[in-house]
């Protein structure tokens, strides 16, 4: 486990607008104008305003459908971190991004640019 620095400066997020989702078989990357990306082959989650689950990581033969898609084009009000275990984003729409450091063995998620592997 690398584990989410506690100083982990995720400030370049502020402001930014997500806009896309890109999928892979071991990987959702989350990129975001102006340049930034975050990717993710640990364990997320996607809550909306009230805190109920919409959309979380999950093999792809196990769900029907990503429901991810709802921030498109949202844009980055703030963020947390939670170390040494997670990060999150809040999103213009009330939803809640947050991304896990999940995995003893591997990396959980990078951060781009910059190089930040957790």
């Amino acid at each position: 486990m690398y584990g989410v620095p506690a100083d982990l400066n995720l400030s370049r997020f502020t402001g930014a607008t997500l806009i896309q989702v890109a999928l892979g078989e071991f990987q959702v990357q989350f990129r975001f104008r102006p340049e930034a990306e975050i990717a993710v082959e640990g364990l997320w989650e996607l809550r909306d305003r009230s805190g109920r689950l919409v959309d979380h990581a999950l093999p792809a033969a196990d769900r029907d459908a990503y429901r991810v898609h709802q921030l498109l084009g949202r844009q980055v009000t703030g963020s947390q971190v939670d170390a040494p275990g997670s990060i999150t984003l809040q999103f213009d729409s009330g939803h809640r991004l947050q991304i896990f450091d999940s995995s003893a063995e591997f990396e959980s998620f990078t951060i781009q640019p910059g190089g930040i592997i957790v």
